[in-house]
């Protein structure tokens, strides 16, 4: 099967944070959740978060990653995976990946659907935050575009992030999704 794609312009914008005591906190939560990293987690576990989280966001570099690609990113010693649950059911999931000179970038960062509008966001990147440090971080940063959720950009800006560099890019999109 070829997989077929369609280009779409995207304004790309990074934000960083280099300071733990910059993070500005959600202390509300209507819901009990907690944050867990995952020690050992099964790739078909995480690509079926990576799925779920992202479809709706077209996220699809990794969408049809074969095991084997999971396991790998799973063996890497510098990416670690938090799991945010409620009552102990997958509510939201992020990855942190260290790289050179203390950076650590949130490579992926979402909520199941059915949590979205909650309220759960501006929590799990506070944890994000603060997980990121007590790893050792000097610097925190990620990237969000247009195609994510519409409030991904001010949940960024609100915990305390600030915007670094916005560009425009063209993203590839699978013209057909199939599982």
């Amino acid at each position: 099967m070829v997989m077929e794609f369609i280009e779409h312009p995207v304004t790309v914008n990074y934000l960083q944070i280099s300071d733990s005591r910059e993070i500005v906190y959600k202390h509300h939560v209507d819901f009990p959740v907690e944050i867990v990293k995952l020690e050992d987690p099964e790739p078909d576990f995480l690509r079926c978060l990576y799925r779920t989280v992202g479809r709706k966001w077209n996220w699809a570099d990794r969408y049809y990653w074969e095991l084997a690609q999971w396991y790998d990113r799973l063996s890497q010693p510098d990416v670690n995976f938090y799991l945010m649950e409620y009552q102990s059911s997958p509510a939201g999931y992020y990855e942190l990946e260290s790289h050179d000179q203390g950076d650590i970038e949130v490579s992926y960062f979402g909520l199941m659907p059915k949590f979205l509008g909650k309220g759960l966001g501006g929590y799990m990147l506070v944890r994000a935050l603060e997980n990121a440090f007590e790893l050792g971080a000097l610097r925190v940063w990620l990237h969000t575009c247009s195609l994510d959720h519409p409030n991904a950009l001010s949940n960024y800006l609100s915990r305390g992030m600030r915007v670094y560099k916005t560009e425009r890019q063209i993203q590839l999109l699978p013209k057909n999704w199939e599982d």
